[in-house]
């Protein structure tokens, strides 16, 4: 790259600084493809917008001095990983807990969506059954699902907090990845839970968005705070208030989109940690860490150059394949801003496998040209 990029310090983040061009090309790493490498050049990074400055002192890298993680360093990481007693974790699986309004949650797309990111199997699992809050313990439970007639049912408790004054009912993460970590099956590269549950886990949480459990496989993350109908003060978390459902169809859809849209970043930035790859601070980009739900929701829906290499060597994906199956979903679910940017990466990828094309033709046609004229020269000498 040849680009330049001038090193600043971010406003409110003491001690951290935007890397500059140098740092961006030692987290990239060489190629030794060159199909890879003609991916990756020039135009191609262009069509990545750069890190954005912290705007509150309350975003990310306003509040976390973040170090950034190299192709390199995930490599090394993910060989630790990746031992062969895990080579048969080749899908991932998702559970719902609690219940779930499917008239504003498209979990069907969700799970299409995840394939199409991550080139994977994904599997919707229902492992417990019959989630109840008691009316006056405000306790949750649940049961397993049981395996045949014979089998007893267990019930499990999840610890839950309540909150009088705006009587509203959370529960606790742990309690929730503990669930999990007796259903994991043996292909699951990791199982994760979505919840429309609001969660906490320290009791001086106002509320937590979720949490993984890497060594496990297992993670939990709720959508109740991504419903663009709910609305909370940000100095009285606990005070939550949903918006009356619209009757409109177009209200409804729009509402459908944008919780689907939050939900596909959400979900595929937190897979991304279970395989490994860490907060990113080279590009805008799907892996940048966020402070608030503000911040979360301005972020982009796709990895940087950088997090697609790290993605591209754990799962082995053709990438323009991969560009090419997210611009049909985004064109489905009219995601724009999504569409313009594969569709951009897309024609500097085409064109880039075009001039190689042409390239190579030309090389070749030169070396028969050659390969020809040296053989007319030796007829001729034959006869002579």
């Amino acid at each position: 790259m040849s680009r330049t990029r001038q090193r600043k310090t971010v406003p409110f983040a003491h001690g951290f600084k935007l890397p500059d061009q140098s740092a961006i090309e030692k987290a990239l790493g060489t190629f030794d493809d060159a199909t890879l490498e003609s991916v990756f050049n020039e135009n191609f990074y262009k069509t990545f917008d750069s890190l954005p400055f912290p705007k509150k002192p309350w975003d990310w890298l306003a509040q976390y001095i973040e170090r950034g993680q190299t192709y390199a360093e995930h490599l090394q990481l993910s060989r630790t990983l990746n031992t062969p007693a895990s080579s048969n974790r080749k899908s991932i699986y998702l559970t719902i807990i609690g219940e779930i309004d499917y008239s504003i949650f498209d979990i069907n797309s969700l799970v299409e969506y995840t394939q199409r990111f991550f080139q994977m199997p994904v599997k919707l699992i229902h492992p417990f059954m019959d989630f109840q809050l008691d009316d006056n313990t405000y306790q949750w439970t649940c049961k397993k699902l049981t395996k045949s007639a014979d089998e007893k049912s267990q019930t499990f408790n999840l610890r839950t907090r309540y909150n009088e004054k705006p009587k509203h009912c959370q529960v606790h993460v742990t309690s929730i990845l503990n669930l999990l970590t007796k259903v994991v099956p043996e292909d699951a590269k990791c199982l994760v839970a979505l919840t429309m549950l609001d969660l906490y886990s320290d009791d001086t949480d106002l509320f937590i968005a979720g949490l993984a459990r890497g060594n496990s496989r297992v993670a939990v993350f709720s959508l109740y705070r991504y419903d663009p109908y709910l609305s909370f003060n940000e100095s009285d978390w606990f005070s939550c208030k949903m918006k009356t459902a619209s009757k409109s169809e177009e209200e409804m859809t729009k509402r459908r989109k944008l919780l689907l849209l939050r939900a596909c970043r959400l979900l595929t930035h937190e897979i991304c940690h279970l395989f490994g790859i860490a907060h990113c601070i080279f590009y805008s980009c799907l892996i940048n860490g966020s402070g608030h739900l503000d911040e979360d929701f301005s972020q982009p829906l796709l990895e940087c150059p950088v997090d697609l290499r790290k993605l591209h060597t754990l799962i082995q994906f053709d990438i323009q394949d991969r560009y090419e199956q997210l611009l049909e979903f985004f064109k489905i679910h009219k995601f724009q801003n999504e569409l313009e940017s594969v569709q951009t990466k897309l024609n500097v990828i085409n064109q880039s496998m075009n001039s190689n094309t042409s390239t190579a033709k030309r090389k070749h046609d030169h070396y028969t040209a050659t390969s020809d004229s040296r053989l007319r020269s030796s007829k001729r000498l034959a006869k002579c």
